[in-house]
C-alpha cells in the first residue's frame, strides 16, 4: 500500500466510526434470541412493543416462503413455529432497510437494485444450504442473514466515506474489474471487509461474520468456509440471473474449489429454476423495499 493509500485508509477507518447502531427494538430481540436461557414469551414480549415491526414479521412469517400450512396470527406463535433463527432473519429484514436509507445527493448506485440483490442472495444461501444439509448440518436462517448482509459495507462506505468511494466505483467500472479487487487496490479494505465492521459493531453471531467477510474468498477461512462457500455460490447465482448491484457491473468469476466443497449433486441450471421458485414465494420480502 502506498502513502496516499495509506492516508485514504486512514481517513475511512475514521470515518466508518459513524456507522449507526442497531435500532433498540432489533438490538433487543437479538441479545434475548442469542440468551440460551430466554423464552418465545421473552422475544414476542419486545417485538410487540413496535406495531411496525410486528406487523411485517407477521407478514413474513406467514409467507410462502416459510411454508406454513395454518396462518400464524402472533408474534409468540411465530416463534414457536418458525424459531428464534427464523426470527432473527426476519427482524434483521425487517430493520436493516431503516438503518441505512438512501441520502440526498448520493447517487451511486439505485438502493432498490441493491437491496434486491442483498435479499436475493440471502433466500439463494437459505435455498442453497437447505440442499447442503442432505450432507452436513447447516443453519438455513444463518445463510439467509449472512446473504441478507454480505454486501452491505457498500453502502457504508457509500453513505460514511462517500468522497473515498465514489472514485472506487468509477474505476471498477471503467477498468471492468470486480469492485472489491479495486476497493482492496485502492483502500486498502473491500466492502467485504467493512460488513465485518458492522457485524462487530452490532454485536452478531460469531457465525455471520466469517460468511459476510469470506464471502470473496470462501475456502481461505476453515471455521467458516461452508457457509461462506454457500454465501459465495448464492452471490454468484443471483449475477447470473442478472441481479447486481450497479448497472453494467464486472462480477468476480465462481471460485472453482467451492462446488466440489458444496458438491451439492445439481446443476447450476438446475438451481437457477429453483431460485425461481424461492423469489416468487418470498415476495413479502421484497415488498420491505418497495416500502422504503
Amino acid at each position: 500500500m502506498n502513502e496516499e493509500s495509506k492516508k485514504r485508509y486512514q481517513r475511512i477507518i475514521q470515518d466508518l466510526g459513524q456507522i449507526p447502531t442497531m435500532p433498540t427494538i432489533a438490538a433487543k430481540v437479538m441479545q434475548i434470541v442469542n440468551d440460551p436461557h430466554s423464552s418465545a414469551e421473552d422475544v414476542a414480549k419486545f417485538i410487540s412493543r413496535d406495531v411496525a415491526l410486528t406487523s411485517k414479521v407477521l407478514r413474513l412469517a406467514n409467507s410462502a416462503f416459510y411454508g406454513i400450512p395454518r396462518t400464524i396470527s402472533s408474534v409468540n406463535s411465530a416463534i414457536v413455529i418458525l424459531g428464534f433463527n427464523t426470527i432473527r432473519s426476519l427482524v434483521l429484514s425487517a430493520s436493516v432497510l431503516k438503518v441505512f436509507p438512501a441520502k440526498p445527493g448520493l447517487v451511486s448506485f439505485d438502493r432498490k437494485a441493491f437491496w434486491k440483490h442483498s435479499f436475493m442472495v440471502g433466500i439463494a444461501s437459505r435455498m442453497v444450504a437447505q440442499i447442503y444439509r442432505k450432507k452436513k448440518l447447516v443453519d438455513m436462517e444463518t445463510a439467509f442473514s449472512a446473504g441478507l448482509l454480505h454486501d452491505i459495507g457498500k453502502i457504508i462506505l457509500e453513505q460514511f466515506s462517500n468522497e473515498e468511494y465514489i472514485p472506487v466505483l468509477k474505476a471498477a467500472k471503467e477498468q471492468g474489474l470486480p469492485l472489491f479487487l479495486v476497493e482492496k487496490s485502492m483502500l486498502g479494505m473491500s466492502h467485504a471487509d467493512v460488513s465485518g465492521m458492522l457485524v462487530d459493531k452490532w454485536q452478531m453471531p460469531n457465525e455471520l461474520k466469517g460468511p459476510i467477510v469470506n464471502h470473496h474468498s470462501p475456502v481461505e477461512d476453515k471455521a467458516s468456509q461452508d457457509m461462506a462457500c454457500i454465501v459465495h455460490f448464492a452471490n454468484h447465482l443471483v449475477h447470473m440471473k442478472g441481479s447486481g448491484c450497479m448497472d453494467k457491473e464486472t462480477y468476480a468469476p465462481l471460485i472453482a474449489d467451492v462446488e466440489s466443497v458444496l458438491n451439492l449433486g445439481i446443476t447450476q441450471e438446475q438451481l437457477l429454476e429453483e431460485l425461481e421458485k424461492h423469489i416468487l414465494e418470498a415476495e413479502p420480502f421484497f415488498s420491505l423495499i418497495e416500502a422504503n
